[in-house]
């Protein structure tokens, strides 16, 4: 037990914080994990999955931390849990032993689920991964969380995406930034991956090509309203700690291998830009 006080990540109001598990425990959360964080993993390695010899801080029962005021843990366990656990579970039967390799797109089918529910536990998810302060920036999620029967969020303001994460390797990041140098913008998210589904919150969404995109969770349904529903997402991986970083372990070497020769040619002709 903990006395610890501090502000809820997602009402923001100070008190006392109650454990907050990220997923749920009942969706394939309650077992033992080791968490890594990223200035503990991140240098030169060029094998970054491997965290042999790393520092980690090891969790008895399944990942989470103190985050959430009792009124919040409590209203948003009783009101969306149940609903993300069965999405959880429905998912994972239909997708697993299913024979797919990262980047292919597999559909999988969710028999009776209420999606406002279900978006509405990622939206609390990720305000338990960030600081309390996100919710202080973003006061139409809050509202969202904060009402049972609340509906709807700006499309061209936010954009939740799913997708299947293969392999045991979770990942929680934060609000960060992408930079792509061949298409010329950034891109502004935070990343939620825990098996077997990765979730991706993006602001001021770009382009949603490579995701399966599930903003109209929100904006479709009400909070008692059911769905049978098929959704195309794509397989991914996640071997590093860097955001949307879906490459896989070879293309990884292979960029390690190319960006050596690349920096032994500028060594060997240090005259060239």
């Amino acid at each position: 037990m903990t006395n610890l006080i501090g502000k809820c990540h997602i009402c923001g109001n100070t008190d006392k914080l109650t454990y907050e598990h990220v997923p749920p425990a009942k969706a394939f959360n309650s077992h033992k994990a080791f968490v890594y964080l990223a200035r503990d993993v991140l240098g030169s390695d060029y094998v970054p999955w491997d965290l042999s010899g790393k520092k980690a801080k090891q969790h008895q029962k399944g990942i989470g931390d103190y985050t959430l005021c009792g009124k919040c843990n409590n209203d948003t366990g009783a009101w969306y849990a149940d609903a993300f656990v069965d999405f959880t579970y429905k998912g994972y039967k239909e997708s697993f032993n299913k024979d797919v390799n990262p980047n292919d797109w597999i559909k999988i089918t969710f028999l009776d689920i209420y999606p406002l529910r279900v978006f509405k536990e990622i939206i609390a998810m990720f305000f338990s991964i960030n600081a309390p302060e996100f919710a202080d920036v973003h006061l139409d999620l809050r509202a969202l969380v904060l009402s049972k029967s609340r509906q709807g969020i700006p499309p061209k303001r936010y954009g939740l995406y799913i997708y299947l994460l293969k392999g045991e390797v979770a990942r929680y990041i934060g609000v960060a930034g992408i930079a792509s140098l061949t298409k010329g913008h950034h891109r502004v998210l935070t990343e939620l991956a825990a098996p077997p589904f990765g979730y991706v919150l993006e602001f001021n969404p770009k382009s949603k090509e490579n995701y399966c995109d599930i903003t109209s969770f929100a904006n479709v349904f009400g909070c008692d309203e059911k769905r049978t529903m098929t959704l195309n997402m794509p397989v991914y991986e996640c071997n590093t700690a860097f955001p949307a970083d879906f490459r896989t372990k070879k293309q990884i070497l292979d960029d390690y291998i190319r960006n050596r020769l690349l920096e032994s040619q500028q060594g060997r002709n240090p005259g060239n830009p």
